[in-house]
């Protein structure tokens, strides 16, 4: 039982927003978004990746479906804007699950945009080709748990 509650509490909410108010380093934040845009010449980096947090297979397709059907609705940002982006910018969603585990403790979304709408897509870790354009704080991104 112990698993369920955990995974539960990695559940994505259908009532999540984007903040889109000015933040200096949204990194710092427990939960945030940043939109990217692809680069003509990216920057080469290296580096470990850690691993993301094992929220399980039905909780994972949750969470995209629900975080495409937001994203598409247009009704996740905090405020009536668009967001000025174009043909295959990517929108990366993160998350920390378990504020209180050092490693896997996080899952990251990625979204990119096509033909109009968004769709998921894999997450570059390094985003080598990928320059940042705006970012902010998530609020409201887990369901709450239920007594």
């Amino acid at each position: 039982m112990k698993s369920f509650s955990i995974n539960y509490m990695c559940t994505i909410s259908d009532k999540l927003k984007l903040c889109t108010c000015k933040t200096e380093d949204v990194e710092i934040l427990k939960h945030y978004w940043v939109l990217k845009k692809p680069l003509e010449n990216g920057i080469f980096m290296m580096g470990t990746i850690m691993p993301p947090a094992n929220i399980g297979e039905e909780i994972e397709n949750y969470n995209i479906d629900t975080l495409t059907k937001q994203l598409n609705d247009g009704n996740c940002f905090d405020k009536d804007v668009m967001l000025i982006h174009g043909e295959n910018y990517i929108l990366e969603l993160h998350f920390t699950c378990f504020p209180e585990l050092y490693a896997e403790n996080y899952i990251v979304y990625a979204f990119i945009y096509k033909k109009g709408k968004w769709l998921e897509t894999e997450y570059d870790h390094f985003g080598n080709n990928l320059g940042k354009i705006q970012g902010g704080k998530i609020v409201n991104p887990f369901k709450k748990l239920k007594n």
